[in-house]
């Protein structure tokens, strides 16, 4: 077998162990397995493909085993090789999986914003498999911010939504009605949190899913516990305690044996409550499950009082009350510290010993208050965050629109234009109201650093792919005569561009994978730089890019750098691309009033750089028609603008004014109208 057959045998087989894992993943045991030996082989044979998908499966595994840490780096790199194939449905996995991963974290708002763009890819790939599961995941971060009506709606949205027969589908269905009986079942409805299990439990069963079967019924054995339904608890809990066993869940097995102690208690057989206590402690520590052993500390310490009434001796109570407080201390878990402390309370009352009692009581309800102070100041937070991440999804809907009815406008031109029109000024009436709020200011500094980042770079790609293509023609006429030294000199002139390109192409890909953090709040190093030559580089390429799309646009442009500038500590291009939307609004303003006085008028734009009082300064002037006093207020406003629709964003300004801030400088702008502006940035020199 030669080299390219054996490597196209290997493919195909990684391709088919791959395909193995992902159908059977819920088995989270096997398809740990398989994914790995898929990933071996695919890393051996550097298979780009074989790699992403292997690592995904290996991801969800690592998830199901609550091993989040660790999946994040495979996700990481699975979202990389996704995005090198263009895999869209590939990289939405992916961001599901960031959104659970997050939530395990804590990190509602980040877990929210990547189920959102995972919602969002599934609807461009179609996938309605995984639309569900977006659903789903939707539903129960929701449930975790407290906010259960939403929750139901996303959660009843995957049921509807999951009425197709394959797998997914049914997967998200189960796990949905799960989740209902989670709410209801969290609320005190334990009859109707029964109903909803019931119903996940035959779809659970149905997709092989061993361990949302043994979870599920462990909830329903529950269910019937806190309805005294002993003897249906009993039988559910050991159903589960089972499938747990058999497929080696040991966080199932602590859990399944827990409720088991707490029903064989409430039979009065105090042994077996104690047997099964005892065994679900052992699988606790083994899994450094900290919170889960003190809590059956706890219940084993008064599951001791009630065996042991007669003998008057509360010390073995003490004591297992004892290590539950240590490590309650140790996880500083509030509400399990009130539990331990109402413990004490009830043993040393038990045995008649009342000023440790007391002692302990207060604890107890010094603990509650705070804890009631805490779990109000959580819902406020888990309130705002919810509302700031539908007001982002809002903004982003708003401008995706925004966007389209461009585009339309722009392809169907005059037939659509008063409908468009309409739309527009709506979409402005709205975005004028977000302006208003607070909060729009944090959304639109997301959406403008997103938006610009992958617009620099395109635009100086498209713009030296122009520039080289009038080169080329430039260079076959000098070919055609013959002259030597121009060839080159126009070669080395592309070659430079295509270095450019080069550059600002690997620029947008990492523009690509740096929104993966959803978040604008600067990432770049800071770095010591070279100030007047990067405002010098970023006032030429915003000159010639202009002259690149407008050929008959000129303009007189000047420089005044003061040498004693130096070197200074920013991020370059942060503050290139200020400069550079700065220098943009200049040309603009000059290239307006050229039109409007075409006789007589020279456009012209000035960048000077000074030095003073541990301040540098860098200040663009132009000589157009000024900014309207009414106006100058709201320059540095998100989607503000002066000029005419489709023509610009409003968020050159805000953007420049953001990443000015961040460095700890000022911006202000100079104007007067008919005759000039001058934006000036100040930065320190420090």
């Amino acid at each position: 077998m030669d080299d390219e057959t054996n490597i196209l045998f290997l493919q195909d087989k990684t391709d088919q162990l791959n395909k193995q894992a992902w159908n059977i993943r819920y088995d989270s045991t096997q398809a740990h397995v398989l994914s790995k030996e898929a990933i071996d082989l695919a890393e051996g044979i550097n298979y780009a493909k074989g790699k992403a998908e292997g690592y995904r499966t290996f991801a969800f595994t690592l998830i199901r085993l609550s091993k989040h840490h660790e999946a994040l780096g495979y996700c990481e790199k699975s979202l990389a090789l996704f995005e090198s194939l263009n895999d869209l449905d590939g990289q939405a996995s992916i961001y599901g999986y960031y959104g659970i991963i997050q939530r395990s974290f804590g990190n509602y708002a980040a877990s929210l914003e990547f189920l959102f763009k995972f919602s969002e890819l599934t609807k461009q790939t179609g996938n309605k498999e995984a639309e569900c599961l977006a659903y789903y995941h939707l539903g129960v971060t929701y449930k975790y911010l407290g906010d259960n009506e939403t929750a139901l709606n996303y959660l009843l949205q995957c049921l509807s939504a999951g009425q197709l027969q394959p797998l997914a589908s049914r997967v998200s269905k189960a796990l949905s009605l799960k989740q209902i009986g989670l709410i209801y079942f969290e609320t005190g409805d334990f009859t109707n949190a029964i109903n909803y299990y019931h119903q996940s439990l035959p779809l659970t069963q149905d997709t092989g899913d061993k361990w949302g079967e043994a979870g599920c019924l462990d909830n329903i054995g529950f269910c019937h516990f806190k309805l005294k339904d002993y003897d249906k608890a009993l039988e559910s809990c050991s159903q589960a305690l089972a499938i747990s066993q058999i497929i080696d869940d040991r966080k199932g097995q602590s859990n399944a044996l827990f409720h088991l102690g707490n029903i064989y208690e409430q039979l009065v057989d105090y042994k077996r409550a104690s047997e099964c206590c005892n065994s679900s402690l052992n699988i606790r520590r083994e899994i450094e499950d900290k919170k889960g052993q003190a809590e059956i500390l706890v219940f084993l310490a008064e599951l001791y009082v009630k065996e042991n009434q007669a003998e008057r001796n509360p010390e073995q109570a003490l004591e297992l009350l004892n290590k539950a407080l240590q490590l309650g201390r140790e996880i500083k878990a509030l509400d399990l510290l009130s539990k331990i402390h109402f413990g004490f309370y009830e043993t040393y009352k038990h045995f008649n010993r009342y000023q440790e009692a007391l002692m302990h009581i207060e604890s107890h309800m010094s603990l509650s208050k705070e804890i009631h102070t805490d779990t109000v100041n959580q819902k406020i937070q888990n309130l705002e965050i919810s509302h700031k991440v539908e007001n982002s999804k809002k903004e982003a809907e708003i401008y995706r629109l925004r966007n389209i009815e461009l585009a339309e406008l722009y392809e169907e031109g005059k037939k659509q234009k008063g409908e468009i029109e309409i739309t527009l000024s709506e979409l402005k009436a709205t975005q004028a109201q977000l302006i208003q709020s607070e909060k729009m200011a944090s959304l639109g500094e997301l959406t403008a650093g997103i938006a610009h980042e992958i617009q620099n770079p395109l635009n100086f790609v498209n713009n030296f792919s122009e520039v080289n293509t009038e080169l080329i023609d430039e260079l076959e006429q000098e070919a055609d005569k013959g002259n030597l030294n121009e060839i080159k000199t126009i070669a080395k002139a592309i070659r430079h561009n295509e270095q450019k390109i080069n550059h600002h192409g690997k620029r947008a890909d990492s523009i690509v994978k740096g929104m993966l953090q959803h978040s604008r709040s600067s990432s770049g190093v800071k770095e010591l730089t070279d100030i007047n030559a990067l405002a010098d580089e970023y006032f030429r390429l915003a000159y010639h890019g202009l002259r690149a799309k407008d050929h008959s646009f000129n303009a007189k442009f000047d420089t005044g750098f003061d040498p004693s500038v130096g070197k200074i500590n920013i991020v370059p291009q942060e503050i290139g691309r200020a400069i550079l939307n700065l220098m943009n609004n200049a040309f603009y303003a000059v290239g307006e009033k050229k039109k409007q006085q075409p006789i007589g008028y020279e456009p012209s734009v000035s960048l000077t750089t000074k030095k003073g009082n541990g301040k540098v300064e860098i200040a663009v002037k132009d000589n157009g028609n000024g900014i309207p006093k009414k106006v100058v207020d709201k320059i540095f406003q998100p989607f503000f603008t002066t000029k005419p629709t489709g023509q610009g964003t409003g968020l050159g300004l805000s953007l420049a004014y953001d990443i000015v801030k961040a460095h700890g400088g000022e911006i202000w702008v100079e104007t007067k109208e008919t005759e000039s502006t001058t934006f000036t940035v100040q930065l320190p020199q420090d």
